[in-house]
């Protein structure tokens, strides 16, 4: 009896029954499947008059289910990679063998990328310790345009130093003036709320004339993991080079 697209047929693969159609089990004609439904091979009968395969039944789920989406859904502990390709081999399905070689490939390693900004404060007074009205206090920060601009807030940033940062090329590195009463302290605060970590900090004194000067200066860090993917490598390499180092300022500039 020949049968029509719709119809419905039982397979028992591995000793499992399996529900479907023709038209799914037809729908890559140059498989095995596709010859066991098209006429071009005949199928076994089992005692229950199921079409036999003597394959795993428990794939076959999978493989019914790519014949019927066109996309392969594996569950995330799935482990059987290496059998589900034999089975797709047996079956000789070209887009699925496809598919399974692309998730038998290694993993994109995770790159990791590393942010620094640096954070410069200079007290010149008597009293230089503390900002009070006999001292004056200069705040710099020092890194990457690109990111001073979008980790900081544009109140932090000097008035006049504003425009300068807009111009500058994104991944210039940059020295800009910071405005506000201890704003090393709000950058840090700023800066620890989005994820960077304080790797060094230090301080040194010295006279000047009068006036005693002290340095303070905070390194920050921030660590950013990215899949290495292709797409990555062709379109934004320049943009996620690894930073292991910057130029600073030096702790005696003012």
């Amino acid at each position: 009896m020949k049968m029509s697209g719709s119809d419905i047929i039982k397979l028992n693969v591995g000793g499992k029954v399996h529900t479907t159609t023709k038209s799914t089990l037809c729908k890559f004609p140059n498989s095995m499947l596709g010859a066991m439904f098209n006429g071009s091979m005949s199928p076994s009968l089992d005692e229950n008059g199921c079409y036999f395969i003597d394959r795993d039944g428990e794939l076959f789920k999978f493989i019914l289910n790519f014949l019927r989406s066109s996309k392969l859904s594996l569950p995330e502990s799935f482990k059987e990679l290496d059998q589900l390709a034999l089975e797709a081999d047996f079956y000789q399905i070209t887009p699925l063998i496809e598919c399974i070689e692309l998730l038998k490939q290694p993993s994109p390693e995770k790159q990791v990328r590393v942010r620094y900004l640096e954070v410069i404060e200079v007290r010149t007074g008597n009293l230089a310790t503390m900002p009070t009205m006999n001292s004056r206090i200069k705040t710099i920060i020092s890194g990457r345009r690109d990111v001073i601009h979008k980790f900081l807030s544009l109140h932090q940033i000097h008035p006049a130093e504003r425009e300068r940062l807009q111009l500058n090329s994104g991944k210039d590195y940059t020295e800009i003036a910071l405005t506000g009463s201890n704003v090393r302290l709000q950058v840090g605060e700023c800066l620890r709320n989005q994820g960077w970590s304080l790797s060094e900090s230090q301080m040194s004194t010295f006279p000047s004339g009068e006036a005693i000067v002290h340095n303070y200066k905070d390194r920050w860090m921030l660590t950013v993991y990215k899949e290495d993917s292709l797409e990555e490598s062709q379109c934004n390499s320049v943009d996620d080079e690894l930073i292991d180092e910057i130029s600073l300022l030096s702790s005696g500039d003012e």
